[in-house]
């Protein structure tokens, strides 16, 4: 009888690859990105690996309702560029990685397309009735002071007591916000009104004389225009800071709300970019 091979000289005989069987057996154990990274290795890991059963069962775990959408994905199983990218391609992999992708997009939004420096307010006031201007005054948004400025929100303050306006004791009046984009060359300038609301005179009134200070402030809130996605509803505020009995403006606050909160400096960058891009 022939011996093994190594016994004659005394050696240890070669060890043997372990069949390409033991991969099934492992692969139950394994997690999805294990399963995607080891379906790379070779064209038998790839076969051991992908296997439906494997994905169907991931699925089942971590996104049982997706099951009921897989009658609706494209059949791709015969597509040799499928077997041979880094992608798995069985049908229950691409189910897999499809809500996986879609727990990852919902995580972050992107960055807004839209800078600050690339807009910029006008702020009108006007007595309601006449429609005589009280206080006009165009301001770049990055210039612009921030307010709470490290919680990074969308809302600014700008300083206009050397305009010395003065709204007066009585009498409605009226305020219009436009957001502009100030273009640059070869892109045209484009705007969009955040505000065009009445602050009744009883508002203005109430405001100064709160606790003998002589100062106050009187603001408005108007619902602003959905943009094309829809989204949250969003309101557009404007504050103005009064004093004395003249009612002296001192200063004027602009910001977006969502939910009587301030909304952040990005999405209120968001929003502009759906009528000012």
């Amino acid at each position: 009888m022939m011996r093994e091979a190594g016994e004659a000289t005394g050696m240890p005989a070669a060890r043997r690859a372990p069949p390409w069987e033991a991969l099934s057996l492992v692969a139950p154990f394994l997690d999805a990105a294990s399963l995607a990274s080891a379906s790379c290795v070779s064209t038998s890991w790839h076969a051991a690996f992908v296997a439906d059963y494997l994905w169907a069962r991931l699925c089942a775990q971590q996104y049982p309702s997706a099951l009921a959408l897989l009658r609706h994905l494209p059949d791709t199983a015969g597509d040799r560029r499928q077997q041979c990218s880094s992608s798995p391609s069985s049908r229950h992999s691409r189910l897999f990685a499809l809500f996986r992708s879609a727990s990852a997009r919902s995580r972050a939004l992107p960055p807004p397309r839209l800078a600050l420096a690339d807009v910029a307010f006008a702020v009108d006031i006007l007595a309601a009735v006449t429609g005589e201007s009280i206080l006009s005054f165009a301001v770049a948004a990055a210039e612009a002071c921030g307010v709470r400025n490290g919680a990074g929100l969308f809302l600014f303050g700008v300083d206009v007591g050397e305009h010395n306006a003065a709204i007066g004791p009585a009498g409605e009046w009226r305020v219009r916000w436009t957001a502009v984009r100030t273009g640059s060359r070869g892109v045209p300038a484009a705007a969009v009104v955040m505000m065009d609301a009445k602050v009744p005179a009883a508002r203005a009134a109430g405001a100064v004389g709160f606790g003998g200070s002589g100062r106050g402030e009187a603001g408005v809130a108007a619902g602003l225009p959905a943009p094309g996605c829809g989204g949250a509803r969003l309101e557009a505020e404007v504050v103005v800071e009064l004093a004395g009995e003249e009612r002296v403006v001192e200063k004027v606050r602009l910001g977006v709300l969502c939910q009587c909160r301030y909304v952040s400096a990005d999405e209120g960058l968001r929003y502009l970019q759906h009528f000012l891009l």
